[in-house]
């Protein structure tokens, strides 16, 4: 051809070079490319949503602000908070509601932190689980833990999946089970602070409180119907204020009157009135929907010496209490005092809404005054019963300045 011989060879065109037979010419501009392989099914391990899950409205808008599209969202979320508060429910909830944005799939596990087993999951068995769910034979998953979580990293680093870590004890139980993508969404659901993963992970923090009353009523209507509720609504309001709007004491009354449609709310809420200063009427007949066995899995975490403090508190019956009270209250120094109140409020067994006051559920006083009764002999109750009142007159002969020390044992 005139003018293609002068050209060098590496500038003939690739075409001119392909043989002529009809199957290796380029197929013409603008045809379709071959079909992708259809995707393989992903692990879908996500537990059930509950039916009749209500409330939660500003908790799910401001998760609903961290889902994938918002700015800079999260790869790790914490949901925290008391035995019984809800946690779980709005972690699966919320889960499944944004499944969709997550095509390669969900991971679920129950690390049993807290759990009637006493048997907390390890990261190695956790990871195994997730290992084998994302198809990797046994013979092929490493023994050390370390390795595993590598091997778990390098899986999800081009997968874009949702991991629900449920009911975790601690950070380092956590941490291990991260990927290492951003792309995945981690929900991680406890009632430790996990304050390392906050710090050092960057995850985002959401505490749950009691539910409104509004809430906790629609929580009711959801479960024994709007009709008894119209029927009754002083007994249906009691009833929710001596359950303190928590959703587990709630949903335990609630399976009582819907298993027994005879009996009035208000002897439902007689019962509660009857029982108050036990949780007698608060259990469902399981470990896992007995108010007190709930609560006692957060107990039995705690130290020796903050266990103790945790019982004295339930002999106070203000609505809150100083650091510088409960020491007095514990014979003990302030110093000692304080990190103890801090090993109680890691594990939402107390609260602290403002710095060095503390409050506890109506529910959880109860169980503290119960484990007293059982656990601390009368001379010692009336002894820091006498320690706190004089430190309480104190307070009022100095005009609030509280002393240095609390008072001698």
């Amino acid at each position: 051809m005139p003018g293609v011989s002068a050209m060098p060879a590496a500038h003939l065109s690739a075409e001119s070079a392909l043989p002529e037979h009809e199957g290796c010419r380029p197929e013409p501009t603008g045809a379709r490319p071959p079909a992708a392989p259809p995707r393989a099914p992903g692990p879908a391990q996500l537990p059930a949503d509950l039916p009749t899950f209500t409330g939660r409205e500003s908790e799910l808008r401001q998760v609903r602000a961290l889902a994938p599209g918002a700015v800079a969202p999260p790869s790790l979320m914490v949901i925290r908070g008391m035995a019984g508060i809800g946690k779980t429910a709005l972690a699966v909830h919320w889960a499944h509601r944004i499944a969709h944005l997550y095509p390669d799939g969900q991971l679920h596990i129950n690390l049993r932190g807290f759990d009637p087993t006493g048997v907390v999951v390890p990261p190695a068995e956790a990871l195994r689980g997730f290992l084998d769910g994302l198809g990797v034979a046994r013979d092929q998953i490493p023994g050390p833990v370390e390795a595993q979580s590598a091997l778990f990293r390098s899986l999800l680093a081009r997968r874009r999946m949702l991991l629900l870590l449920d009911n975790a004890r601690d950070t380092e139980q956590v941490r291990p089970l991260l990927p290492g993508s951003a792309d995945c969404l981690v929900i991680v659901t406890s009632r430790s602070q996990l304050t390392g993963l906050i710090a050092n992970e960057g995850a985002q923090p959401l505490t749950l409180n009691a539910l409104t009353t509004s809430e906790a009523y629609g929580f009711l209507e959801r479960r024994i119907g709007a009709a008894r509720l119209r029927a009754e609504p002083r007994a249906a309001y009691e009833i929710i204020a001596r359950c303190g709007r928590l959703p587990l004491a709630l949903a335990v009354v609630a399976a009582r009157a819907a298993t027994h449609p005879g009996f009035t709310l208000d002897t439902v809420a007689r019962e509660l009135r009857e029982s108050q200063g036990n949780l007698d009427a608060l259990s469902g007949g399981d470990a896992t929907t007995d108010l007190r066995t709930v609560f006692s899995w957060s107990y039995q975490s705690l130290s020796a010496p903050a266990a103790r403090l945790f019982r004295l508190l339930g002999l106070h019956s203000g609505p809150d209490i100083t650091a510088h009270a409960a020491a007095a209250l514990a014979g003990l120094p302030f110093r000692e005092t304080r990190r103890l109140l801090s090993e109680i409020t890691w594990v939402h067994l107390l609260n602290e809404p403002a710095p060095g006051r503390y409050t506890l559920h109506d529910l959880l006083r109860v169980y503290a005054a119960e484990r007293a009764a059982v656990e601390e002999p009368p001379r010692e109750r009336d002894r820091a019963a006498e320690r706190l009142l004089r430190w309480y007159q104190h307070l009022g002969e100095t005009g609030g300045k509280a002393p240095p020390m609390p008072p001698s044992v």
